[in-house]
């Protein structure tokens, strides 16, 4: 992936062993690059990124992907209460007999 804007500037702050590792499995688990990767995104995210509202991704690809879980999420669980729905009714019914 081309960077398009050149990064010439450092920021260094310390991490106990802990934060280290805390943040080394988070890296893992986001599929981030790198660790420096997985910090920049992070910190930007909290001052605002690109789109200047703390909290919201900079990254269109990820809104489309998170929109398109939202939507499967919310029909598997309609179709769950959709199943439940029907597999419960008959039993009611069959214990008034």
């Amino acid at each position: 992936m081309p960077v398009f804007k050149p990064r010439n500037r450092l920021v260094n702050f310390r991490l106990s062993e802990e934060e280290f590792e805390k943040l080394r499995a988070s890296c893992s688990l986001y599929g981030a690059r790198s660790l420096s990767d997985f910090a920049r995104a992070a910190v930007m995210r909290s001052v605002g990124g690109a789109n200047g509202v703390t909290g919201e991704s900079t990254d269109p690809t990820l809104d489309s992907k998170v929109t398109d879980l939202e939507s499967r999420v919310g029909e598997l669980s309609r179709l769950v209460e959709s199943l439940l729905t029907a597999t419960t009714a008959p039993v009611a019914a069959g214990q008034g007999e």
